[in-house]
């Protein structure tokens, strides 16, 4: 009898850590949340990796739209769900960071609750009009308006996020004041500007390239530091003359799941990422949509948004002050 209860014991020891080596078991489902709209960048870059991993892994990893609240909604899903690495999520910074740092939101999750698996990519955030309106530059919108201040509606994606920051961060550097209009992520937002709805855009370059190219978007600035490789021909904020590089002026995606994953867990995921990453046509895609492939594992990921959030604070704040809260 004793022989036989030893026996068990020891075989539930066993079964811990073998689980874990195991990841993912045949046949069961990954499913990787977007907290955003179908159709946007984040999407469209889960649906290029996905397919990747899938055969990397060697079970379904299955694309899972749930937009809402600025990615509230999809985050608070996964940070909910069981730690064992067949729930992933898009995180998008510092819209995932301004989340739980903001206690009106009542987020359910905070950092604790969310563990790195990899960055994947970022893009840094432009200001754009649609090709027919009579904004040429960015000093004529800029006058444009001064001269109506309120009046001019400058699009979102969505309250709280980085096209929200991007946005507040624009009218701060060039001292005008716009009506904000939040949408549900990039997508809308952009449909929004093309059929006059609003006059500017706040986009990232991911979303905005494709429609610069085609002649339906007129990019008029680069939010970050540095010119986009992208659009080289668009100045950036500083080389117009204005102040640049605040938090929300470059877009940072990458992939969490909930926190308390056993750590080979964490591995092969991470691994999986990365020889996705490495695939000619990730690159190829990734170049098209306007992003630069850009790999931090687990622990520099951790390290980027602890320093992330410290920074974010104080601008969450003057956000909410601009905004009336």
């Amino acid at each position: 009898m004793k022989r036989s209860l030893y026996l068990g014991l020891a075989l539930l020891i066993l079964a811990g850590p073998a689980a874990a080596q195991d990841f993912p078991s045949k046949g069961h489902p990954i499913t990787m949340i977007v907290p955003n709209s179908a159709g946007g960048g984040t999407d469209t870059a889960a649906r290029l990796f996905a397919p990747l991993m899938e055969k990397d892994l060697g079970v379904p990893v299955q694309v899972v739209n749930r937009p809402g609240a600025g990615t509230q909604v999809g985050l608070s899903v996964a940070a909910a769900a069981k730690p064992d690495g067949y729930t992933l999520v898009w995180t998008v910074f510092p819209a995932t960071s301004a989340i739980y740092l903001d206690p009106d939101r009542k987020a359910t999750f905070g950092r604790k609750d969310l563990q790195p698996v990899a960055i994947v990519y970022n893009s840094p955030f432009a200001v754009a009009v649609r090709s027919s309106a009579p904004y040429k530059t960015l000093r004529v919108l800029v006058d444009a308006a001064k001269a109506r201040p309120g009046e001019l509606r400058g699009g979102t994606t969505g309250f709280m996020t980085t096209g929200h920051f991007a946005n507040l961060g624009f009218q701060r550097a060039t001292g005008i004041k716009l009506a904000v209009v939040n949408f549900e992520g990039g997508a809308p937002e952009i449909t929004a500007v093309l059929g006059g709805h609003i006059e500017v855009s706040f986009n990232s370059t991911g979303e905005l390239v494709t429609h610069a190219k085609a002649g339906t978007l007129r990019v008029l600035g680069i939010l970050g530091d540095e010119k986009s490789e992208f659009l080289p021909d668009v100045e950036t904020l500083r080389g117009h003359g204005y102040q640049s590089g605040s938090v929300g002026s470059v877009v940072y995606v990458g992939l969490a799941a909930p926190a308390g994953l056993p750590g080979k867990t964490v591995e092969r995921l991470t691994n999986s990422v990365q020889k996705a990453m490495n695939d000619e046509n990730v690159k190829a895609k990734m170049y098209t949509l306007g992003n630069t492939l850009l790999y931090l594992g687990p622990h520099e990921f951790s390290a980027f948004w602890d320093d992330l959030d410290i920074k974010l604070k104080p601008v969450l704040e003057m956000a909410k002050q601009q905004q009336g809260k």
